[in-house]
């Protein structure tokens, strides 16, 4: 007898903002399964988000941001729970890290992990109420790095810049699209409203995007080889783990772990730098760490070059990282703690 799965509802709505490099985007969401389940984070997400969202519009600061400190606060107090995942994350890290003469302590990596995640909540407040010239002196560009990219970006026709998810990534890029013509490529989320929601804070930051979740890869490729014709900068979170047959394997945390290498194979067709780039949060302040620009044909040295620098970044300030708490991380990072050395 032939069994016949239910399939998962989907819906499809177009979203139009001027922040699209293609001014619409149609976003498909299916029914999820790990959404049914109450406290999945994906869950947590889809309700906290858009909540979030509606009382940034319609209430004061010290309401709009009542719920956060008050999750915030839940979660110090959840350090003393041995299970608590962020507190394994932190403990994690800091054995990580110990190996390269790091003296991180995990209770000061939690406190400052959740003080970063509440510090850009607030400066997404002030943009919204306040606009761009209220928030851009909280990020820090050195003079030194902009004229840097800029240089490179004349003289090579573009410039990828290769992110992984700091918690203050997308804030950041408000301060780099003042310093060059930037453009923001990123999966936007599953879901309608919270894809709805980062259009609404990349108007208000004036940054360009392309959002590239269920998109025509051929098609995306073509796009960008035109943009980075034209002198900008794509700036691209690539510390996504990756399974499939169009990884990279490169070599992080004493391991080989499979990274998306679309960024690493287009400069190396297009002959463009790989600059890695780092985002530092001491609650609102943010300070952009650059890296050394990398040009070469070889795709697999390209994908090194930034893990190798997002490995050093993170051991150096793990709290920054947003994927701290990634479960599939937190596997990699558990493995390298358990190492002898």
């Amino acid at each position: 007898m032939a069994v016949h799965r239910h399939r998962r509802p989907t819906r499809s709505e177009t979203l139009r903002s001027p922040a699209l490099l293609l001014k619409e985007i149609t976003v498909t969401e299916a029914e999820s399964r790990h959404g049914r389940r109450a406290l999945s984070g994906t869950r947590l997400k889809m309700l906290l988000f858009p909540f979030l969202h509606w009382t940034l519009r319609h209430t004061s600061a010290g309401v709009a941001l009542l719920p956060v400190r008050l999750l915030v606060g839940t979660m110090n107090l959840l350090y003393r729970w041995p299970g608590n995942p962020l507190r394994v994350s932190c403990e994690t890290i800091c054995r990580v890290a110990a190996r390269a003469s790091h003296r991180h302590e995990a209770r000061q990596i939690y406190r400052q992990f959740l003080a970063n995640a509440l510090a850009v909540m607030e400066n997404y407040f002030h943009l919204y109420h306040g606009g761009i010239g209220q928030v851009s002196g909280r990020i820090t560009l050195a003079p030194r790095d902009s004229a840097l990219i800029g240089d490179l970006a004349e003289t090579h026709g573009g410039v990828i810049l290769a992110v992984p998810h700091n918690i203050a990534s997308a804030f950041c890029s408000l301060k780099l699209n003042q310093a060059f013509p930037l453009l923001v490529v990123a999966r936007n989320s599953p879901t309608i409203a919270r894809t709805r929601i980062a259009l609404d804070f990349f108007e208000r930051m004036q940054v360009p995007i392309l959002m590239v979740r269920g998109g025509n890869a051929f098609e995306l490729s073509r796009i960008l080889f035109s943009v980075l014709r034209q002198g900008k900068v794509l700036a691209a979170t690539l510390d996504n783990l990756d399974t499939t047959d169009k990884r990279v394997d490169v070599h992080m945390f004493g391991q080989r772990v499979g990274l998306a290498g679309w960024a690493a194979k287009i400069a190396a067709r297009m002959g463009v730098p790989l600059l890695p780039c780092y985002f530092q949060s001491k609650g609102k302040q943010n300070t952009v760490v650059i890296g050394k620009p990398v040009i070469t044909t070889d795709i697999a040295a390209a994908a090194q070059h930034y893990a190798s620098f997002f490995e050093q970044q993170i051991l150096d300030d793990p709290a920054s990282w947003a994927y701290l708490v990634d479960k599939r991380w937190r596997k990699i990072l558990a493995n390298a703690a358990s190492v002898n050395r």
